[in-house]
Parts: structure tokens; C-alpha cells; sequence
């Protein structure tokens, strides 16, 4: 007799890492924050939405009324030497303060961490993320430290430090458990990835002839029957090329973006200004409107992959306020301590701030295809190819009054070689 195993959901793993007790943060190897938990946001008194993209130093920077903190430079010393061993580093208990916001008041409040840095390897043995866990430990540390002002609390103080020690021992422990599943979770996620590229990749491609015969048998039907077909078969002939023609572009975008993180990164120095306005040229198709070129730094990235970040950014650009009674452009940059930002503003219909989180998706639409024809995957691309180059990608807009669309760089202290994240 048989038993009938059930078929049981895969579980969401954002929800399940967001939701663990611990402290987690998850950094890349240029130390800006892609994932933490919400145990951590609550210790922190941080919102994930603000530290999401940011760079680690900018969100946990030393308090500035302590002419003795450390934290900053230990814990950087620390990651450093995760990024070079490729081993797990733990730290000695740090002062590190937070910064408390605007509705608590502002200024630091003193904490004491115990902090841990796990690396996350990729296939090919390089650091692809590291996992900062910290135990909050400032209630031990004070007992420390006034554990002398009363002879009375001396056994509790005792007592108290023992149980706080052998629990920190033991989430340690756990730590290096979790870090295991996280390596595990992290290879799945990188194989799931490779076969949705590699299958997109195919049906493409698959898609190609009965598309190729849809399009010739139309216009040998249109050259040979034209004069037999009425106004209305003629408009249904005219809808089926019509439609061809989209889905051939469709299957374009498509195995463009799969060929994203397949294609090799070619990194030199790019005249940034340069490149924008010859691209402008090449894309304005027709825009009667004004541009405005600011300040536009060189950075370090692909040239070819840059391009194409300009190319379906101006698009998108003349796209949505060729409608407008004075269509209008700015471009600009800023070069940041650790980071180079650009910045495309038009002042077309804008978009809803609610579905932010569609924007840069495959195939999302935030307008009528009727108002605004397109394959809904260029911002896809953009996306794709900034994170590859380590950069992150942002939006923001009303509905009426344009959108600003902001892109950046990594900057190093060597000018900044981004890294191919994707592998």
C-alpha cells in the first residue's frame, strides 16, 4: 500500500529571513545594505525602506559627540577581513551608538553590540554577500560596569552575566546554523535564476518562426488579395501585422534582457557627458521640447551597457511628456563620497507613487499600451544593468507633474571599479 506524500507550497524565504528573531543585515561586497530583518530595523530604530540600497556607513555612521568612538573603524576592519579571508570574523563587544530620528528626538543613544561577519560564497568561490548579525548586549555591559556600586547586587550581577554569556554563546552557535542555510538558500536562488534566463532565453528564440510565417503569409495575403477584401477584412489583415510586429519586438526586448548577465562587462573610463548627448541625438525622435545637460562626471562602468541605461531612460523620458503643452528635460549628476548619482527629470504625466514597486519590473505597465505603446522592459533593463555594475536605481513622481528617474555608480577610493554582481 502506498502513502501519498502531499505536495507541500515553497515557502517565501524573504518573509521567513525578515521575520527570524535575530539581528540580521545582508551586505554586498561594496557594503550596501539589500536585506534585514525586521528584529534588526526595531534595535536600530531604522525603516527598511531608508536603508535598503544605502551604504552601511552611511546609515551607521560614529556618534560625533564621542571623540572616542570606534565602531566605524573596527567593524569596517572586520568586514575587510571577510571580504580578503573569505572566513567568518567575529568582533569583540563594541560601543557602536544609534542614531535615533526625528520623531524620538534626534541625537545617539548609547548602545553595546557583539557583532558577527559571515561571507556568502558564490560558485566560484568569491564573496557574494556577507551576513552582519550583532546581539544587542548593552543591558550586560552596564551590569558590568555598576557591578561594583552596590555589594548587595554582586551574586544577581553574577548571575545575570553568566546567563547573558552562555545565551550569546549559544545564538553563536545558531548563527553559524542559519549561515549554512543562508549559503544553501543563496545557491538555489542563483540556479532558480540561471534556468528563468536560460528558459527565456529558448522560448525566444522558439517564438521566432511561427512569427516570421504569421508576418509573410499577411503581406503575401495583403499583395495578392488586396483588391478583393473589403474595408473591414483589410483592417483585420492590418491588425494581425500589426500585432506581429509587436510581438516581434516583445521577443526582442525579451532575449535582450536574458542576455544581460550572460554578456561580459568591458570596463574603462566613461566621458559621461560625451556619451549623453550623443546619445540624446540618436533618440529624441522628433521631441520638440527643450534638454537641459548639467554637470555630467566620468565614472568607471561598461561603455556599451551604459548606453543602453541612457538610451531607454531618454525614451522613457520623451515617451511620457511628448503629450504635455511644453515638453522639458534636465539631465544631471553628482559625485557623492562613495557613489555617483544621475538624474533624469521630465515633466510629462508622472505616476503614481503607490505602484513604485511595479516600475522596474519585467513587462509592468504603469499607463494604458493604448496612450503609451511599448513593450513595458526598458526600466527592467536599466535596472538589470545598473545592479550589475553594483549601482542601485531609484524613481520618484506625481501623477500630472513628471518624473525623476536617478541611477548611480560605485566610487572607490581607486575612482571605483564597479564589480560584475551578477555570476
Amino acid at each position: 500500500m502506498s502513502v501519498h506524500t502531499p505536495t507541500l507550497p515553497a515557502p517565501d524565504f524573504r518573509i521567513l529571513f525578515e521575520s527570524v528573531p535575530g539581528l540580521y543585515l545582508v551586505l554586498t561586497p561594496d557594503l550596501h545594505i539589500v536585506a534585514v530583518s525586521d528584529a534588526y530595523l526595531t534595535a536600530t530604530h531604522t525603516q527598511r525602506s531608508q536603508i535598503l540600497g544605502r551604504n552601511l556607513f552611511e546609515i551607521f555612521p560614529d556618534n560625533p559627540d564621542d571623540p572616542t568612538a570606534s565602531g566605524v573603524r573596527n567593524l569596517r576592519a572586520s568586514l575587510d577581513r571577510v571580504l580578503q579571508q573569505r572566513k567568518t570574523d567575529g568582533m569583540a563587544i563594541q560601543k557602536y551608538d544609534v542614531r535615533l530620528n526625528g520623531e524620538e528626538g534626534g541625537g545617539f543613544v548609547e548602545r553595546y553590540w557583539s557583532p558577527l561577519n559571515s561571507p556568502v560564497l558564490d560558485d566560484d568561490g568569491d564573496v557574494a554577500y556577507v551576513i552582519h548579525r550583532v546581539e544587542d548586549v548593552t543591558e550586560f555591559v552596564r551590569l558590568k560596569q555598576h557591578g561594583n556600586e552596590q555589594e548587595a547586587l554582586t551574586r544577581e550581577l553574577h548571575h545575570r552575566a553568566e546567563s547573558m554569556e552562555a545565551e550569546i554563546y549559544a545564538r553563536a552557535q545558531e548563527l553559524q546554523v542559519r549561515h549554512t542555510e543562508l549559503q544553501v538558500l543563496a545557491a538555489q536562488l542563483q540556479a532558480g535564476n540561471e534556468e528563468l534566463q536560460s528558459f527565456a532565453y529558448s522560448v525566444s528564440h522558439d517564438l521566432r518562426a511561427p512569427l516570421r510565417a504569421i508576418d509573410g503569409f499577411s503581406r503575401l495575403l495583403a499583395s495578392r488579395a488586396e483588391a478583393r477584401l473589403d474595408d473591414e477584412d483589410q483592417r483585420l489583415l492590418s491588425v494581425i501585422r500589426t500585432s506581429s510586429k509587436t510581438m516581434g519586438q516583445l521577443i526582442d526586448d525579451l532575449l535582450q534582457f536574458s542576455r544581460m548577465n550572460r554578456a561580459e562587462m568591458h570596463v574603462g573610463l566613461i566621458d559621461m557627458e560625451e556619451m549623453v548627448r550623443t546619445t540624446w541625438e540618436t533618440t529624441k525622435d522628433g521631441f520638440t521640447g527643450g534638454i537641459v545637460f548639467e554637470r555630467l562626471p566620468m565614472v568607471l562602468g561598461d561603455r556599451a551597457l551604459m548606453q543602453e541605461v541612457w538610451v531607454n531612460l531618454f525614451s522613457n523620458a520623451v515617451k511620457y511628456s511628448a503629450k504635455v503643452a511644453s515638453p522639458s528635460i534636465v539631465v544631471k549628476g553628482e559625485m557623492m563620497p562613495t557613489e555617483c548619482v544621475y538624474h533624469v527629470h521630465d515633466n510629462g504625466v508622472g505616476f503614481d507613487m503607490r505602484y513604485i514597486d511595479k516600475l522596474f519590473g519585467m513587462f509592468q505597465r504603469l499607463h494604458s499600451a493604448d496612450d503609451f505603446p511599448g513593450t513595458g522592459i526598458g526600466l527592467a533593463i536599466v535596472s538589470r544593468i545598473v545592479n550589475r555594475h553594483g549601482g542601485r536605481v531609484w524613481a520618484e513622481a506625481s501623477p500630472g507633474e513628471g518624473a525623476h528617474f536617478y541611477f548611480s555608480l560605485p566610487v572607490t577610493e581607486e575612482r571605483g571599479r564597479p564589480k560584475d554582481t551578477a555570476r
